[in-house]
């Protein structure tokens, strides 16, 4: 294929698919890039689901013309790298904004998260679009090709060096939704390549083929009907009733502190807030409160102040509250957890009734620099204040995923703000000891205002989804509230009449839904749906292909 690129097909998408194909140099970088950033408005809060399907069209017809370049394979790879830039740099811009809390002291690296991370994680979608080129056609078989390698790209993205699957295609899809109910089946993996069948098989109607008739060419859009009809139907079935409510009240607070202030509050300035919502008349007697992660600066567990506070107030209630504590090696060595504390009456005399430590870390937010990558303590030197402590000493992990049961409320899954990005955490929990409800803290301050904590929370719910089990939720200037089995919200917090002045202070309190039956997923077979797919599409692929 060379200038002379000719389409045929449909013929209205000719014009576009000849364009695209015959771009060349820095150009086409361009435009694969700016194709990427409108594919990150497909996710929350926007969901937007058909930036999708017009964004991945124009990279598959991007990659139409370069196969026919003498050097395709690194055209290829540079128009998936160059995709991948652009989707990143927009759907994570978020990760800059720690760098904006002392910018006198942190602007100057703000290229690390800007153009750093969107570039190393692009190379993951160049190299599996390269390996998609490999098996190339002009035939519709392109769209399974092109479908199996970015799925296996997105499984890459959520497993390598700890992973980072935020805003997985099968996510755009709003949660609790119809089309949502898919991940239950096979997890939001499998729903991720279904999500790119669908949204790449428009881009079957045309091709560089010299043949007539479009039926072969609406082959694809054919199944992707299908397959949005049908989940469609099938989902809107599944969420049809509400989920019935237990017994069981929770009561979710946020102090709401922004960032910039963390590091210079004192302990009882947080604590006092949170006092004074302990006291507010709605709670009762077998409640269980929840606090964020980290939800007082410095350590809770090891200061006789917020747990005498808390012994005083909490009364016949349990608290469910995120805490950084240490462990002592020697005289001036120690190790450091974030932690989920269970908290009673008694905390000052007994401590937690149970203690679960983070065991997935993010690398160079938690899991020490030094640890992660060579010369990791200069790199830990530039970072933001508070993850600079972290980064240089870093936490310890945890003992894995597992449900924690006091005896007096349901059993539940905990997650720690990171961890409720991966499916395989909640799942293997509930495999080993079943329980009834997901807690999950995190501290979304340094999210930002945009659309990073949307996205965090959009994505939340999907383990709900896949597991079945409602999901609460409380996170430091987030979104806070109770999610079903489903997915579906059924209460946020609202603002608090206590809040501090430039707070963002939310409280809430209602009852815990029963938790949805069992799902495909949640079973010892679920997971495995995402391979058995993967070999269908590359047998679709191998049956359709022509050189």
């Amino acid at each position: 294929m060379s200038e002379a690129v000719r389409s045929h097909g449909f013929t209205a998408l000719g014009p576009l698919h000849e364009s695209l194909a015959r771009l060349r140099g820095w150009p086409v970088a361009g435009v694969a890039a700016v194709l990427g950033a409108l594919a990150a408005f497909a996710f929350a809060p926007f969901h937007f689901s058909v930036m999708l399907a017009i964004s991945f069209t124009g990279l598959i017809w991007m990659i139409d013309g370069a196969r026919g370049e003498q050097r395709w394979g690194r055209s290829v790879a540079l128009r998936g790298w160059a995709f991948g830039v652009g989707y990143f740099l927009i759907s994570m811009h978020w990760t800059a904004m720690p760098f904006l809390v002392n910018p006198e002291q942190h602007l100057i690296w703000i290229w690390l998260p800007l153009v750093a991370l969107p570039a190393g994680m692009g190379l993951i979608w160049g190299a599996f679009t390269a390996m998609a080129g490999a098996f190339w056609s002009a035939s519709p078989s392109r769209i399974f090709v092109f479908a199996l390698f970015f799925a296996l790209a997105e499984w890459t993205r959520g497993h390598l060096f700890g992973g980072f699957p935020w805003n997985l295609p099968g996510t755009t899809w709003i949660p609790g939704g119809a089309l949502s109910q898919a991940a239950s089946l096979g997890g939001v993996y499998w729903l991720t390549l279904l999500t790119l069948f669908v949204m790449t098989a428009p881009a079957a109607l045309v091709d560089t083929r010299d043949a007539k008739g479009l039926g072969l060419r609406l082959a694809p859009s054919f199944g992707a009907v299908i397959v949005l009809a049908f989940g469609w139907a099938w989902g809107a079935e599944r969420i049809d009733e509400p989920s019935p409510l237990t017994d069981q009240n929770v009561v979710i607070m946020d102090a709401g502190v922004p960032q910039a202030d963390w590091d210079r509050l004192e302990t009882e300035v947080v604590l006092e807030q949170y006092i004074r919502m302990l006291t507010y008349p709605d709670s009762r007697p077998g409640d269980v409160v929840i606090w964020p992660e980290g939800a007082v600066p410095g350590y809770l567990l090891q200061n006789a102040l917020p747990l005498d506070a808390i012994s005083a107030y909490i009364g016949e209630r349990t608290l469910i509250a995120g805490a950084t504590r240490y462990e002592w090696l020697t005289d001036d060595n120690a190790i450091f957890y974030n932690s989920l504390a269970v908290l009673d009456a008694q905390a000052n005399q007994t401590g937690p009734i149970s203690l679960y430590d983070k065991h997935r870390l993010v690398p160079l937010g938690e899991l020490a620099a030094v640890d992660f990558i060579p010369f990791g303590r200069s790199i830990a030197s530039i970072l933001p204040k508070t993850t600079q402590r972290l980064a240089s000493s870093g936490f310890r992990p945890g003992g894995g995923a597992t449900a924690i049961d006091t005896g007096r409320f349901p059993p539940f899954v905990a997650l720690i703000c990171y961890e409720g990005l991966f499916p395989e955490i909640t799942r293997k929990a509930n495999l080993t000891d079943r329980a009834q409800w997901i807690v999950l803290i995190s501290n979304d301050a340094w999210f930002g205002v945009g659309m990073g904590p949307a996205q965090h929370y959009a994505q939340n719910r999907y383990r709900s989804i896949e597991t079945g089990l409602p999901l609460v939720r409380a996170a430091n200037r987030g979104m806070s509230g109770i999610v079903d089995g489903y997915g579906r919200e059924r209460m946020r917090t609202a603002p608090a009449e206590t809040a501090p002045e430039g707070w963002s202070t939310t409280y809430g309190r209602d009852r815990i839904p029963e938790p949805a039956p069992v799902t495909i997923y949640q079973t010892r077979l679920g997971a495995s749906l995402f391979w058995f797919s993967l070999c269908l599409f590359a047998l679709l692929a191998f049956l359709g292909w022509r050189r």
